[in-house]
């Protein structure tokens, strides 16, 4: 190669401008992709290397042509495919540079619409983005830029963007929230239980912002096409703006969470990155320092603004390319040096500026979300609720790994409660080991629950039931009682209460002893539970008076057999250790039912209980009705 043959250093300048922006690329998949949960990582990487391929080729074609061809009437231009055979190194290195802005600028949106699209949908979005949107921009402000001589619309009226506040990040944002507007948020995101949804790896997320930073560099100082004195400036002031960004984002987040977050200071760098687009070469330090203030400001304002109105963007990409892409656009009239105002004076070139933005977000929106619209109903942008809550790895690309597969057990163990199942996971893997000690856990787990279950079985025993016989207590039949009135109501069906209390008792008691008593009580629970039904609740309500609950009877005939067989029943001898003791037993009955809804537990309960007294009186061993008050 002769040194005839050699790259001026300015064509060389840009070259390396072109890698630096073509870096930006690896800066957002580091930064969506640990921003987004680990079940949806893989599908955010692919998306950003996918929507750079597409943008590529669709520039290619015709997208190159479409914003820098001879334009027809400042609107587009004519799309001829231009081979590269026949053009010069400076005009193929144009090219290069500007392809790498257009797969910028499509891959913004990635980040917004994260975590719930489909990857077929986001590739149309894709195409619309750098084969359509993109170029027609473009050609309104930058086309003729590289001759000197603007024939775009905006760029004749005296528009300036310098290094695509509203070109590149603008048109990325209004796309963004056209998609996002459709797809609606993600699951769990808002409503009643909506919460925040924390990403996998904030700092692969920061390493991101350090990519992106170090692209803006190229970004910027590269859209000077040469390697010449605004250079540095421009470098400085991208520095600055970002580091001014930062720092309000860190600010207020602080102030308003009371900690320091991470998606404020990321998303308040990459607006003061994207504010100082415009004005990067026609400012100052301190204007650098004030544009990037405000923008940082604003990021995590519209981020505020965006989850008050229920709007879902992941990676706040409305509020950091958007706003501040607006507000930088017009912060070019404020701060700009007079003598680079192409309309005259700050309040004509403000003037200019707002059209433009206006102009820009009036043709992007509408279009994109009416498109989007009608494409989503031919074919869903978004997956299903089934596929969100496993993840977009998995669900659109089958991909997965050992720590991903994990987590999504963890994850379905959590929703579901269920945690009598292992986990399972592949030997000689990294989440081997974590896999191994949360098994521990759960084993460990689950022999706590276990004991605590039978300990709550135990107190629940101790408190409904009789420790001498065995039988339900007085509280566990008066709830059986409950139960069975609001039953009776229903269902319009009779039951009926029996109160018992045991004659000669306190006899046998006094001259046999209390071992004595005890064991005749339990031979009482014995006999009587042997001549109920599996439906009857027989109870000991405390010393030698018991009760019974009949939950269905079909008459008071019914009830009358019942009294009989127990008085029968307990007339017998009772063989005990210290001796034949013979008892009978008083039995009242109330009755229950019958459409009456005044009853209650203690009213039915009362009645037996003076049903009982009337046994008494009336010899006992016998048995009497009560009569309702």
């Amino acid at each position: 190669m002769s040194p005839s043959d050699a790259l001026s250093p300015h064509i060389a300048w840009v070259l390396m401008a072109s890698f630096l922006v073509a870096l930006m690329q690896a800066g957002f998949t580091c930064l969506e992709s640990g921003f987004v949960r680990a079940k949806n990582s893989i599908n955010v990487a692919i998306k950003n290397l996918v929507d750079f391929c597409i943008s590529s080729i669709l520039f290619t074609l015709f997208g190159y042509q479409l914003m820098y061809g001879a334009s027809v009437g400042g609107w587009f231009g004519l799309p001829v495919l231009v081979r590269y055979e026949g053009m010069n190194p400076g005009d193929i290195t144009y090219f290069i540079f500007q392809l790498m802005f257009c797969g910028t600028a499509a891959t913004i949106i990635s980040g917004a619409v994260s975590e719930r699209m489909r990857f077929v949908g986001y590739a149309l979005v894709t195409v619309v983005t750098a084969g359509v949107i993109y170029p027609l921009v473009g050609h309104w402000v930058w086309n003729g830029a590289a001759q000197g001589t603007l024939q775009g619309w905006l760029g004749r009226m005296g528009f300036v963007d310098f290094a695509g506040s509203t070109v590149v990040h603008s048109v990325g944002g209004w796309v963004s929230l056209a998609a996002v507007l459709v797809i609606g948020p993600r699951l769990g995101r808002f409503g009643p239980t909506g919460h925040r949804i924390e990403g996998h790896n904030l700092p692969m997320s920061v390493l991101g912002v350090f990519l992106l930073w170090f692209g803006f560099f190229g970004f910027n100082a590269g859209s000077t096409l040469a390697l010449n004195q605004e250079v540095p400036l421009i470098v400085a002031n991208t520095a600055l703006a970002g580091a001014a960004g930062g720092m309000a984002g860190l600010g207020l987040s602080w102030w308003g969470r009371k900690h320091p977050t991470v998606d404020g200071i990321v998303n308040g760098v990459i607006a003061g990155l994207v504010a100082i687009c415009a004005s990067c070469n026609a400012v100052g330090e301190l204007d650098s320092i004030a544009i990037g203030l405000v923008a940082g400001l604003l990021a995590v304002v519209g981020i505020w603004v965006l989850e008050l109105v229920e709007v879902d963007d992941v990676m706040g990409v409305v509020p950091a390319h958007l706003f501040a892409g607006i507000w930088g656009t017009l912060a070019f009239a404020l701060f700009a040096d007079p003598a680079r105002l192409p309309a005259g004076d700050r309040f004509a070139q403000f003037g200019v500026q707002a059209l433009g933005v206006v102009a820009v977000g009036l043709f992007v929106l509408p279009l994109c979300w009416g498109l989007f619209r009608l494409i989503d109903r031919w074919m869903p942008f978004r997956v299903t609720p089934e596929q969100e809550r496993i993840g977009l790895n998995v669900a659109e690309h089958n991909a997965t790994t050992s720590i991903l597969e994990l987590v999504t057990q963890m994850d379905w163990q959590a929703r579901t409660g269920d945690f009598s199942r292992k986990v399972a996971v592949e030997l000689e893997t990294e989440a081997a080991e974590i896999a191994r000690y949360y098994n521990a856990v759960l084993d460990k787990f689950m022999v706590e629950t276990e004991r605590r279950q039978q300990a709550l079985e135990r107190l629940n025993q101790l408190a409904t039931t009789d420790p001498l016989t065995g039988l339900p207590n007085r509280r566990a039949f008066f709830d059986q009682v409950r139960r069975g009135l609001a039953a009776a109501r229903r269902t319009g069906r009779d039951g009926a209460v029996m109160y018992l209390d045991l004659d000669g008792f306190k006899a046998v008691n006094d001259s046999m002893g209390h071992e004595a008593g005890d064991a005749l009580l339990r031979q009482v629970a014995a006999r009587l539970s042997k001549v109920l039904r599996e439906t009857d609740m027989l109870a000991r309500l405390g010393g030698d008076e018991f009760a019974l609950l009949l939950a269905e009877i079909h008459a008071p005939a019914d009830a009358e057999h019942v009294a009989e067989k127990l008085v029968e029943v307990l007339h017998e001898p009772f063989d005990l250790p210290q001796g034949t003791a013979l008892i009978g037993v008083s039995v009242g009955v109330a009755m229950f039912g019958q459409g009456d809804p005044h009853d209650d537990v203690e009213a039915v309960v009362k009645r037996a209980d003076h049903a009982m007294y009337d046994a008494k009186l009336a010899g006992k061993g016998t048995w009497r009705f009560g009569v309702p008050a």
